[in-house]
């Protein structure tokens, strides 16, 4: 694996503006709603840069304030976005999404409103292939070709450069049912399969997907097996983490969670720990890493994972020797 490049990780998607209302009201009742930003590929790069790595990320956004908080929002955690595309079409517009937090036995609602967004117009002729090459690696997910078939022609284009160029590639498949069906995501998903490096998929998106009935224990070897990719993990949930790849088959269990105060990025906190693992070719290491993070991201408002590398590594240890958080001092 490269390791003389500009950045660790590249990735590219949509990243919108997430509105919320406080103290768990309800939307049809809000008078006022809290700004974040979130997207799945941004959220990673956030987690990354947070744990000391170099990362890019790149979009389409509106030349609008909106479209400029999304990228000052990016840049303020350390993230490089200057290969952001700016969009001075006065129709350009920045893609939202409501959540009306629910606690048990209420579930939390998530509302988009991104059609026609100025991430969905991504295409093939937006992607820069020397950028991808100046990259260890490459990381994507199932959400963006799910936003127009501009999209889908964008990252398979990005995939495709990234194997020529030797910059690895990751890819989270990401299911959105309100985005496209099952059968549309098999036809456009799985042609890309055979280039990915890196494959994390939640156990029952692989059943669903690509028509796989293996058990959870099992389910990374099959997709190893069926598509050639070198190292597969597939999610669980709270039945921990799998792993199939050159150095053997791994496990890792979820961490406890005693208060959930947000549960939105944590799979993709999970995501950059097996990257940070994976770059190190340490895919235990990477599983460890994502626990760990996607604990750490459940008790934190907001989709991005904003602690330090010292706090991951406290709760690593700290669940190793079974004891409960504690004041630190």
């Amino acid at each position: 694996m490269r390791s003389e490049t500009r950045w660790d990780v590249i990735t590219f998607g949509e990243t919108m503006l997430r509105l919320s209302p406080p103290h768990y009201m309800r939307l049809e009742e809000a008078t006022s709603l809290e700004v974040r930003i979130g997207g799945a590929e941004s959220n990673v790069a956030v987690a990354l840069c947070r744990l000391g790595l170099r990362a890019c990320w790149w979009s389409r956004l509106p030349n609008t304030p909106l479209g400029r908080r999304i990228e000052n929002e990016l840049r303020r955690w350390g993230v490089d976005t200057s290969a952001v595309i700016w969009d001075s079409d006065p129709k350009a517009r920045t893609g939202l999404y409501f959540l009306d937090f629910g606690v048990a036995p209420r579930a939390t609602e998530v509302y988009y409103d991104r059609a026609a967004s100025a991430a969905s117009a991504i295409g093939p002729e937006d992607v820069d292939a020397q950028r991808i090459a100046e990259a260890r690696l490459l990381h994507v997910t199932g959400i963006t070709p799910a936003l127009s078939a501009r999209c889908a022609a964008a990252v398979r284009y990005a995939i495709e450069a990234a194997k020529r160029a030797g910059t690895r590639v990751c890819f989270d498949t990401n299911y959105r049912a309100r985005l496209w069906s099952p059968e549309a995501a098999r036809t456009t998903l799985e042609p890309l399969l055979p280039y990915v490096d890196l494959l994390i998929a939640p156990h029952e998106e692989a059943r669903l997907l690509f028509a796989l009935t293996e058990e959870k224990e099992r389910m990374a070897r099959a997709l190893h097996d069926r598509y050639g990719i070198e190292t597969v993990v597939v999610t669980c949930g709270g039945d921990g983490a799998y792993a199939f790849s050159p150095s053997g088959e791994h496990f890792a269990a979820p961490y406890p969670i005693a208060y959930v105060v947000d549960r939105v990025g944590a799979g993709d906190a999970f995501d950059a720990g097996v990257i940070y693992g994976y770059l190190q070719q340490n895919i235990s290491l990477g599983l460890e890493m994502g626990m760990a993070m996607a604990a750490l991201k459940h008790t934190l408002p907001g989709d991005l994972l904003l602690c330090t590398f010292e706090e991951i590594e406290a709760v690593r240890t700290a669940h190793h020797q079974t004891s409960p958080s504690s004041i630190r001092r």
